[in-house]
């Protein structure tokens, strides 16, 4: 973003740092609006704990930490740690079915990286 009175977007409504390739299975704290039953999309939850790889389809690259949300959490961010601070990795992505007991999400490898890379050196 361009800065708009000497400001940068950042600095007014805060950032987090990304990170690429980083280990898996690491701990993670995972944060969304869900609004499907028993949720209503009003109150901010968060869910915690180590990612294992999705064992149903493990062509996805993807991992799972234990959760409950449901659906309209997607896309809300990972934080690496116990935490909301520090470095996100990776977004809420998907469960299995209703009561899914785990949230996955992407793997944010070199081709991510290079998705982010190139939409951040084209404003």
């Amino acid at each position: 973003m361009s800065q708009l009175n000497g400001r940068n977007l950042a600095d007014v409504v805060g950032a987090s740092g990304v990170r690429f390739a980083a280990a898996r299975g690491l701990g993670y704290k995972a944060f969304g609006y869900p609004a499907a039953a028993p949720f209503n999309g009003e109150t901010l939850k968060s869910c915690s704990g180590t990612a294992t790889n999705d064992p149903y389809n493990p062509r996805f690259n993807s991992q799972g930490i234990p959760c409950n949300m449901t659906g309209a959490s997607s896309g809300g961010p990972w934080f690496i740690g116990t935490s909301s601070g520090g470095y996100q990795n990776p977004v809420n992505s998907y469960g299995y079915g209703n009561n899914s007991t785990r949230m996955y999400g992407p793997y944010w490898g070199s081709v991510i990286q290079s998705a982010y890379n190139a939409a951040a050196s084209s404003y």
